[in-house]
């Protein structure tokens, strides 16, 4: 019963997100605090479709697996210190993982949650990076249209709702290949 709750949310947020784009497409919009708003909205819809599916249903077999092998670790360590992702980690601790039952779902600390962690990290990325390349679309779309300041401000709640995540994510897994090809060379 709780997938197909999950699943209807899905399509229900697809069906409010079509709903809210296509009105968007017919309104001038001028007050920078709506603009801020319904970029927030967007961006909250889009990612919700993937996130709910994502609960339901395993989503992180749509990529393939060498799409989740961090290849190139150095680059993703630099990257993940030079955006400041270890601040947005703890922020997200601090705030929304707050709960430590959640923190035990995801991870519950011993050897065979690894790999529990390792498949919560693809779904959390795979919840993440398509919702990233759909908005980044729709905000080269409204810039491109006229509607800059709501396509800037889309972007800007993609970075820190989407890619973040998925940087976050990445890191994750670094670090799980990490401890797993210690375990393979025993």
């Amino acid at each position: 019963m709780k997938k197909i709750l999950l699943v209807s949310g899905s399509i229900f947020l697809a069906f409010q997100s079509y709903s809210v784009l296509s009105f968007l497409n017919q309104v001038e919009i001028n007050s920078i605090p709506m603009i801020i708003f319904l970029a927030w909205v967007i961006n909250m819809l889009i990612t919700g479709i993937f996130a709910l599916s994502g609960f339901a249903l395993p989503t992180q077999k749509l990529m393939p697996q060498s799409y989740y092998t961090v290849s190139r670790p150095k680059i993703l360590a630099h990257v993940y210190k030079v955006l400041g992702v270890n601040g947005f980690r703890k922020f997200l601790l601090a705030t929304f993982w707050r709960d430590k039952e959640k923190h035990s779902k995801y991870f519950n600390g011993t050897s065979s949650g690894i790999s529990s962690f390792a498949v919560q990290s693809k779904k959390s990325e795979f919840g993440h990076v398509i919702p990233f390349l759909i908005l980044n679309i729709i905000a080269i779309y409204w810039c491109a249209t006229d509607h800059v300041m709501l396509g800037v401000a889309t972007f800007l709640f993609n970075v820190f709702g989407n890619f973040y995540p998925v940087i976050l994510q990445r890191h994750h897994r670094m670090r799980i290949q990490r401890i797993s090809a210690r375990y393979d060379a025993k």
